[in-house]
């Protein structure tokens, strides 16, 4: 046989080898996977940087939102993620960036669950009331998806819930607001040292997605025209409606 045909059998019996090698590798027993690898690829929950479910609620209706002409605390009823509290009004004494939408709305009003997921706790916060926290398993993870200042609550620990779904009340808890409203806060927490909050509204589900974010613009709009002070969301400052920061927040 020629040398150069023989050398090129001997090529392509070494290639075969190689093959045959790394397929009995990928079946030895520790080996990875094909479908484990698919699942990291394809499962959010194993992906730490974003939240592994998207919110299909922001909370509360938008029909829930009630104009005053009473003194209101910063002169809004949506106070966004990122809006920076005054120190001389902050817990800390220090301007502190809201890391939870803020919203004021009538007593009685239903406070909802962000996502579809489990209960999985239900801790007592500093005010008396409650904040709802649920995740996709109901187990305490790094990702996990609030209501806050809640009374009359309709759910436990254990608790399936679908987004939408009522989970308490707003509570009487007012945080400067005016006579008959309180105060209710949402936010999606990411635990860690220290642990932080990030912009909820960029982790909208597509289902209402544009529609969410068309109505947060149109509740600013809305909101100075009635109040007649066009200054007090300055639209060109947002880096996402509802939004002013897209960086983690503390708290």
């Amino acid at each position: 046989m020629p040398q150069k045909g023989f050398a090129a059998i001997v090529v392509i019996v070494g290639i075969l080898a190689v093959v045959a090698l790394i397929l009995v590798a990928l079946k030895a027993p520790g080996s990875p996977q094909v479908n484990q690898v698919n699942y990291v690829q394809t499962n959010p929950a194993s992906n730490s940087d974003e939240p592994p479910l998207k919110l299909k609620s922001i909370g509360v209706n938008f029909s829930d939102f009630k104009f005053t002409k009473e003194r209101l605390q910063f002169n809004r009823l949506f106070m966004d993620y990122g809006f920076v509290i005054p120190a001389d009004t902050s817990s800390t004494n220090k301007d502190k960036a809201n890391p939870q939408p803020t919203f004021v709305v009538p007593l009685g009003t239903p406070a909802r669950s962000l996502v579809d997921g489990v209960v999985a706790a239900i801790p007592t916060l500093w005010s008396g009331d409650f904040s709802v926290q649920v995740t996709a398993d109901g187990k305490m993870q790094k990702w996990i998806y609030e209501t806050e200042h809640l009374i009359n609550l309709k759910v436990k620990v254990g608790d399936k819930v679908t987004a939408g779904q009522i989970v308490g009340e707003v509570s009487d808890f007012n945080n400067g607001a005016p006579e008959g409203f309180g105060a209710v806060e949402m936010g999606i927490l990411k635990g860690g040292n220290p642990p932080e909050h990030v912009c909820p509204f960029a982790f909208l589900d597509e289902s209402i997605k544009e529609e969410t974010l068309t109505k947060i613009k149109a509740l600013y709009i809305s909101w100075e025209d009635y109040i007649g002070d066009e200054t007090v969301y300055d639209e060109d400052s947002y880096q996402f409606p509802g939004c002013l920061t897209l960086d983690p927040i503390e708290g």
